[in-house]
């Protein structure tokens, strides 16, 4: 199905690379490829999304509405 299709090339690399060694690697990992995915499915570069985000955390601005991308 097309969930499993999406997660397929994460899963692959995952065992490629053995891993994270923690938690938060698992949960820094997870959380990123699920921003490239949603990115993909919504035509939008996930670098931009991405870079809008970093830049609003170090700005101390509020996060972009990451649900009306």
């Amino acid at each position: 199905n097309e969930a499993e299709r999406c997660i397929r090339g994460f899963v692959i690399q995952r065992k490629i690379s053995f891993g994270t060694t923690s938690d938060a690697g698992d949960k820094f990992r997870s959380r990123i490829h699920t921003l490239i995915e949603t990115c993909k499915k919504r035509g939008l570069s996930a670098m931009s999304v991405l870079s809008e985000i970093i830049t609003s955390v170090v700005e101390k601005k509020p996060y972009p509405n990451v649900f009306n991308l």
